[in-house]
């Protein structure tokens, strides 16, 4: 009996020996991390200097076990964080733990700018940093290979273009294109307080017939500020919608609509991806919103960017119908599903890095109770089928017929319609199947530019296909023609206006750098369109002045029919 245990020992323990063995040959962590500790010390031949100035082997050796264990060198409870290193691989090292994630955020390559002030906030320095592919050990190659996965990115200093003042020059001495009469019909009823009444509370109180927001409002940029740095009191989830969104209750009695970071700036829609079924982007929304306002449309509800902390912000403020859907990736990062129809699977999870996450804030309408909005169906919405088309991608004379129907063939809604299309062909969104307007105006009124996630999809491509009301019906407002001009010149270019609209967002670089030279390309084949056109049937028929609203028709009984 007593060989027999002897025997069996041995075995275990050459077993054990092997297994070592194997592991420390093939790169397996953690025990490689001695061996290959003492190879790159060999090979580097290198020591590094300690806080005294004095050599150390020991502290060299734990910091190359700490790199093999994938572990920081400069966060907090680091043998080195108070090493002075080489300029190539310093890294701001703080102390606090949310801010080095935000700071060391590079998920899957996300452009984030990294320099903070002593007060942990974003500073208006033009160091940036930019996604670069860092070259993995020897060791890891054939694992890596094996695994398909990819390999990890590190930032890479950058310098920003510099902030142009163009934006600033556009709003302080350029023109307005779409004024606000001084008698225009608020939304919601007037009344007197003594309170000070905050910043979501102007912007609602201004709502009017033309226009979410008065040109150059004063409330705008308060509200932005309270969107992105008012402290948060409750998180509920929104129901509906194909990927997950978030209501967020401030503290001030406002609401925001949160929209998570789902794919790094540079993503783009995948060419065998429809365009319904494409991810949404939170950036597109903030994006958009800025666009927005410097075509002096003023139809997009504010959006800023902001960082949230998953842990504080979000799951310690969620019901617990949303806190279910929390766990931890393999990554250690701190992930959430929630509820929707499409994008609400493990795989699609939004994660932060470990637990701080960014995202787009958009400032909340009215409540329907008070302020019902109607719902439309866009004339020229896609067919949204893998199968077929809609009837105005086959029928050039599809406008005709829509110029027969209210509330097209009167007052302003078809004019709307062709800035809308002048929108969402700058920023690439097909995905614009109904739009919204304010029961309380009728139809004389404008389209709420809503859900912009599905924009600024492909720079290096342009979808024609949006242009498709412009170019049947060869129709245009003469202010919005007048404004693409003014954006084409070198002194208001769109790209630099734009750049600077979004200058000081949190998360700014809101938008991968190609999609501004896509803008400023995509502004010239809208003005040779309309060019084209009045080439063909004149300036008086193409380029229309404001509709009046004494100028009106209400629908009538043979007129209201719509005609599918």
């Amino acid at each position: 009996m007593k060989l027999k245990q002897r025997v069996g020992v041995t075995l275990a323990a050459m077993a054990v020996s092997m297994f070592v063995l194997i592991g420390m040959e093939s790169g397996i962590r953690p025990l490689s991390a001695v061996r290959n500790a003492v190879i790159r010390q060999n090979e580097e031949g290198a020591l590094i200097e300690n806080a005294h100035g004095k050599h150390n082997d020991l502290v060299q050796d734990v910091h190359s076990m700490r790199r093999q264990l994938g572990k920081s060198d400069s966060g907090p409870g680091s043998p080195v964080k108070d090493v002075d290193t080489s300029a190539k691989n310093k890294q701001l090292s703080p102390e606090d733990t949310e801010t080095q994630s935000l700071q060391n955020r590079t998920r899957d390559g996300d452009n984030i700018a990294i320099p903070l002030d002593e007060n942990n906030s974003r500073n208006d320095t033009e160091v940036l940093v930019e996604p670069v592919a860092k070259k993995p050990d020897l060791y890891a190659q054939s694992l890596l290979s094996v695994l398909g996965k990819f390999h990890e990115r590190t930032p890479l200093p950058k310098v920003r273009k510099p902030y142009t003042g163009k934006f600033d020059d556009l709003f302080a001495t350029g023109p307005i294109s779409n004024p606000t009469p001084k008698d225009a019909d608020l939304l919601l009823k007037p009344y007197r307080t003594f309170r000070k009444v905050p910043a979501w509370e102007q912007f609602q109180n201004g709502i009017n017939r033309y226009g979410l927001y008065n040109h150059n409002s004063d409330v705008i940029p308060e509200l932005l500020n309270n969107l992105a740095n008012q402290e948060i009191a409750e998180v509920d989830e929104k129901n509906g919608g194909t990927q997950v969104k978030l209501i967020i209750d401030y503290v001030d009695g406002g609401q925001a609509l949160f929209k998570p970071w789902k794919v790094p700036r540079d993503y783009q829609t995948i060419p065998d991806h429809f365009y319904f079924s494409d991810i949404e982007r939170h950036n597109a929304e903030i994006a958009a919103f800025h666009l927005d306002r410097i075509l002096d449309f003023r139809r997009a509800p504010p959006q800023v960017g902001r960082w949230l902390n998953m842990t504080t912000e979000i799951y310690d403020l969620a019901d617990s119908s949303l806190r279910k859907t929390f766990f931890r990736s393999p990554a250690n990062n701190l992930c959430f599903v929630g509820h929707c129809s499409y994008y609400c699977q493990t795989e699609t999870a939004v994660c932060g890095h470990p637990d701080m996450i960014e995202g787009s804030f958009a400032a909340y309408l009215p409540p329907f109770k008070m302020a019902p909005r109607k719902t439309w169906r866009h004339p020229w919405r896609r067919s949204y089928s893998k199968h077929r088309k809609a009837i105005w991608e086959d029928d050039p004379d599809y406008c005709q017929e829509v110029r027969t129907k209210h509330p097209y063939n009167t007052g302003r809604r078809l004019l709307d319609l062709m800035d809308l299309a002048v929108f969402d062909f700058l920023t690439g969104n097909m995905d614009r199947h109904h739009y919204e307007t304010f029961e309380k105006f009728g139809n004389f009124t404008f389209p709420i530019h809503l859900d912009q996630g599905r924009s600024f999809g492909k720079h290096a491509h342009d979808e024609m296909s949006i242009l498709v009301p412009i170019v049947h019906c060869c129709l245009m407002r003469k202010s919005t023609y007048q404004r693409l001009q003014l954006l084409a010149t070198d002194r208001y270019r769109l790209s630099d206006v734009m750049r600077d609209s979004m200058y000081h967002d949190k998360i700014a670089p809101v938008l991968f750098e190609p999609h501004y030279d896509a803008l400023d390309r995509r502004l010239l084949i809208i003005l040779r369109t309309v060019d084209h056109c009045i080439t063909q049937r004149g300036s008086s028929a193409v380029l229309r002045t404001e509709p009046l609203i004494q100028s009106y028709k209400e629908p009538t009984s043979r007129n209201q029919a719509w005609f599918w």
